[in-house]
C-alpha cells in the first residue's frame, strides 16, 4: 500500500492482500495501520483512490468506513 499525506490530508493507494489471504482481515489492519500513523501526524481526513469498476475494492473500502464523494472526480494529465 501507499499512504502519503500532504500535512493535514492523507491518502491511501492500492493496498494488496493476496487472493488466498484475502477475507482475513489485513487489508483492515494495513488501512488502521495507515490511520493511526496519519492521525499522530495531524491529518484530519484520510482519502482512498479506488477504482469505479474494482467491486472488491469498493466494498473492502466500504467496510472500512469510507466512502465516495460524489461532489468529486479525479482529473489527470499524461506528461509523455
Amino acid at each position: 500500500m501507499i499512504a502519503g499525506r500532504d500535512g493535514r490530508r492523507a491518502r491511501l493507494h492500492r493496498p494488496a492482500v493476496a487472493p488466498a489471504r484475502r477475507r482475513h482481515g489485513i487489508g483492515t489492519v494495513l488501512i488502521r495501520a495507515a490511520e493511526e500513523r496519519f492521525a499522530k501526524f495531524g491529518a484530519f481526513r484520510a482519502g482512498a483512490v479506488v477504482p469505479h469498476d474494482n467491486v472488491l475494492a469498493r466494498h473492502a473500502w466500504s467496510a472500512a468506513g469510507y466512502a465516495p464523494q460524489p461532489q468529486w472526480s479525479r482529473w489527470v494529465k499524461a506528461l509523455s
